[in-house]
């Protein structure tokens, strides 16, 4: 039987065993703690540490040891956190380190450690400050190795510095925005300076982003915008916006649509494209080729000068264009094309004299070089002009020199404004084409003016040379009228001086004489013509009866040289528009060619006209005759200037009637005529109309 003593030593036992067994149980649970709060510090590269600044004693926990990278056997102390603080971060560390010991105040401290093998570490230190039971200060708290989420963030803010200034180079916005409200999620950067809104003043509400979009292209977009959100689709639509100064800028945008987990629309995702520049050289590059055709098909100078200023107005919204002319003669400037200025302003400024403060234009082409003029109201080179200006409501003007090749100024090309502008580095590119464009358009039409004189002068002394070697022939035909003139004379004084007078046949005799007197008075009023100096004069004539009067002023040759002339002339020929003195020269260049190529062959002489209409609405007219015929395989070669087959032939008068039957639109060239002698054909359109 056990004593009350045997069970109080029992329990004592059972106490002892129970709390040594509780006491073992803690232990395990603290070294598990310990080991958990150690992986957990490993893990998240997170480690603590205690500070007593009063004795300089330091604890770390093993994770902060591996931060710093010293060995578990070290003391730490502020010594060693300091040698390993980067020499950057160093004044800043132990500034921190002496006021938290001597204030006694929490502190956060971001700073980068220098480990000895080079690397750098970014840590965040934050510290708490408590007092323990003695009173001493002392600071808990933990050391966190931020390099790697430090590495990260850089290499976010790098991603997005690319993706700005690749944007930025592209002009290209990136924009997010919800279906119910409409409210803007996401604006990069570069859409907020391509629609021109402020990103320090916040998203735009949707209805200020619709106001960005040009009046005309509203309807397109909306619908754009309407299938896809109905269609829960993609959309992609080219528009314009037009931004508060004036600006014209052409956008391009694709969308995307974004479902939720219920498949339902709920924001549109996409980018914004600025093709402002691909749009001009678009429509540039159009016009110029507009522009050169109608050069290279000798449009008027007028309709040229005015479709160059109206598509300066379709590249730059707002503008109002002029060019002016040089007048060489007065030393001033002539209105050449202003399709959008106000009449009375074009019509006032119509010879503005050439000077050094001249408004725009007149300054421009005095220096020969560009004169900006950004505001009319200011700008001293306007102060005789400034009111007529600023009555029509034109506030700017910017105007470009027209140079020729040869740098001699031709003209001037003005972009006028009705608010003050300058010009950007797009205007000024265009300007430099536009002013080539009137450069060649202004070039050519002088060197037309030039090239037409020339050939009248040449024709004239064509006409001039072959007239003097006719001159016999011209006397003798000349001659014959007269002289039958006077025969009649003489027969009408015998019938009038008889004892009785018969008035009948002395009256026949008289109108014989008037007949032979107006025959010699048509041959020499055509002789003069043919010698008469002066400018092209084209109306609607009668090719055959030109052939006719041809052949009789020629007949004193063709008689000479026993040359029997025939025609085959069509009765129902067409009129055509042309210079009669010039379609009389080719006529003439021709008969006497093959008058001279007949003149010394055997056998038949003969020189045959034909005329003729074609189903093609065109005049054809042959000459052909049956003398020593062409040159072997040079039926092409005579036609080139200085080419001649003559001993005294000039080599002139082939070139110089090709090229007036080419000025009226048609065509002229030979062939051999079989058996004998050569044709030498032309043809004349029925509808031509007089060129310019």
């Amino acid at each position: 039987m056990t004593t009350k003593g045997d069970e109080n030593e029992l329990l004592r036992s059972v106490a002892l065993q129970n709390a040594n067994t509780i006491l073992a149980a803690r232990r395990r649970a603290e070294r598990r703690s310990e080991a958990y709060l150690a992986e957990g510090q490993r893990l998240s590269h997170a480690g603590s540490f205690g500070w007593k600044p009063s004795t300089g004693e330091i604890i770390w926990s093993e994770e902060t040891f591996r931060i710093f990278q010293y060995d578990r056997s070290t003391r730490p102390t502020v010594e060693l956190v300091l040698q390993r603080v980067h020499p950057e971060d160093a004044a800043l560390g132990k500034q921190i380190i002496e006021r938290a010991s001597r204030d006694g105040q929490d502190f956060d401290l971001e700073h980068r450690l220098l480990m000895p093998d080079g690397s750098v570490k970014h840590v965040h230190i934050v510290a708490h400050a408590e007092r323990d039971e003695s009173g001493e200060l002392e600071f808990v708290g933990a050391v966190m190795d931020t390099t790697e989420s430090k590495r990260a963030e850089e290499a976010l803010r790098r991603s997005e510095s690319y993706l700005a200034e690749a944007q930025r180079l592209t002009h290209t916005g990136s924009w997010a925005w919800q279906v119910a409200e409409r409210d803007a999620l996401h604006l990069s950067e570069e859409w907020y300076r391509l629609y021109g809104f402020d990103p320090e003043k916040g998203p735009p509400a949707w209805e200020e982003r619709l106001q960005r979009i040009h009046p005309e292209d509203r309807a397109k977009w909306q619908g754009a915008i309407d299938r896809a959100i109905a269609e829960t689709s993609d959309y992609e639509v080219e528009f314009r916006i037009l931004l508060p100064e004036g600006t014209v800028k052409y956008i391009h945008t694709v969308g995307h649509p974004v479902l939720n987990g219920s498949g339902d629309l709920v924001e549109f995702v996409g980018s914004s494209t600025d093709i402002t520049e691909r749009k001009r050289a678009e429509v540039l590059l159009a016009g110029e080729n507009r522009l050169l055709e109608m050069i290279a098909r000798g449009d008027s100078r007028a309709l040229i000068l005015d479709a160059i200023c109206r598509l300066v107005e379709e590249l730059t919204s707002g503008s109002l264009s002029s060019v002016l002319l040089v007048d060489p003669t007065a030393n001033r400037l002539r209105h050449g094309a202003a399709p959008s200025l106000p009449s009375p302003y074009t019509e006032a400024v119509d010879g503005v004299v050439i000077g050094p403060s001249a408004g725009s234009c007149g300054t421009a082409a005095y220096r020969a070089e560009p004169v900006i003029v950004s505001d009319i109201t200011t700008d001293p080179l306007w102060a005789d002009y400034r009111d007529l200006a600023l009555a029509h409501g034109l506030r700017a003007c910017w105007s470009t020199p027209i140079l020729s090749s040869a740098g001699k100024v031709l003209g001037t090309f003005a972009i006028y404004y009705r608010e003050p502008r300058s010009p950007t580095a797009i205007d000024h590119g265009v300007i430099r084409q536009i002013v080539h464009l009137a450069s060649i358009a202004v070039e050519r039409k002088q060197a037309e003016e030039a090239l037409s004189q020339a050939q009248a002068d040449l024709s004239r002394v064509s006409r001039v040379t072959t007239m003097g070697e006719l001159t016999a022939s011209l006397a003798h035909e000349v001659n014959q009228p007269i002289a039958a003139a006077v025969t009649n004379a003489n027969t009408c004084l015998r019938w009038l001086t008889r004892d009785q007078p018969d008035v009948q046949e002395a009256r026949a005799a008289a109108s014989r004489i008037v007949k032979d007197a107006t025959r010699a008075a048509d041959i020499i009023s055509r002789t003069r013509l043919l010698f008469k100096k002066g400018t092209s004069r084209r109306e609607l004539v009668d090719v055959n009866e030109i052939i006719r009067e041809m052949i009789v002023l020629l007949r004193g040759e063709t008689t000479r040289y026993d040359i029997f002339v025939g025609t085959d002339l069509a009765a129902d020929l067409p009129q055509v528009v042309a210079d009669r003195v010039q379609l009389q020269q080719v006529l003439m260049n021709l008969m006497v060619n093959s008058i001279e190529a007949m003149k010394d062959a055997d056998g038949t002489r003969e020189l045959t006209i034909k005329s003729q209409r074609t189903e093609n609405e065109e005049v054809v007219v042959s000459v052909t005759d049956s003398g020593v015929g062409l040159p072997p395989q040079q039926t092409e070669q005579i036609f080139n200037a200085l080419f001649t087959t003559k001993p005294h032939g000039t080599g002139m008068g082939l070139r110089i009637s090709r090229s007036i039957i080419e000025s009226h639109g048609g065509r002229l060239w030979a062939a051999d005529n079989s058996p004998p002698g050569a044709s030498f054909c032309f043809t004349l359109p029925t509808k031509a109309e007089p060129r310019e």
